[in-house]
């Protein structure tokens, strides 16, 4: 048979050695891996970030609720007086034009006078414990926005604190990786070419 010129045949003494030529793309593969793990922990980061902010604003959003909730509820509480108000005024108007006694006139606006000065007290004295609450309520919930809020900056600012240290530590590991991998690579070629 005849041989093209292009092979090449081997007997059986010689050995195909790989030269140290060859590149090994394994220093890019660490690198790659690195870079994977510092965009896996940006992105995690600012996922947590997004999260407290998340959070901080849906703590707002409720607050802002109650706090439309509770003026709402003291809204209808004053249109309901002003209508119970306006009954009993034109029922006494009713009362007083229906009877027609000899009563003077005076004493009937110094009971009027004294029968609106007292149900305004019992008003004010059956207001205050739903005042009260409804100022607690709104000392916790402000008290809470404020705790919420100083909690995630401290953590964002311990994070941040920890963050050159980090990077360094990083930096630190894949230095050594990469010449981990590059000794190994020498090695091996220092290995290969020995007979």
């Amino acid at each position: 048979m005849a041989q093209k010129k292009s092979e090449t045949v081997f007997t059986a003494d010689e050995k195909v050695i790989p030269t140290a030529e060859e590149p090994i793309v394994v220093g890019s593969f660490v690198t790659t891996l690195w870079d994977q793990y510092e965009q896996s922990r940006e992105r995690a980061e600012q996922l947590r970030e997004n999260r407290e902010d998340t959070y901080i604003n849906a703590v707002r959003e409720v607050i802002k609720f109650n706090k439309q909730y509770r003026k709402s509820f003291a809204n209808l509480y004053e249109q309901t007086k002003k209508t119970n108000k306006d009954m009993v005024s034109e029922l006494m108007h009713q009362i007083n034009t229906g009877k027609e006694e000899d009563a003077p006139v005076n004493d009937r606006e110094e009971l009027k006078n004294q029968l609106k000065e007292v149900t305004g007290q019992l008003e004010k004295l059956a207001l205050t414990p739903v005042r009260s609450i409804f100022h607690i309520v709104e000392q916790l919930e402000d008290n809470f926005e404020k705790n919420a809020e100083s909690n995630v900056s401290y953590a964002r600012d311990r994070r941040n604190a920890w963050l050159a240290v980090r990077k360094e530590y990083v930096k630190k590991a894949r230095n050594t990786h990469l010449n981990l991998v590059e000794r190994g690579k020498n090695s091996f070629k220092e290995l290969v070419k020995t007979p």
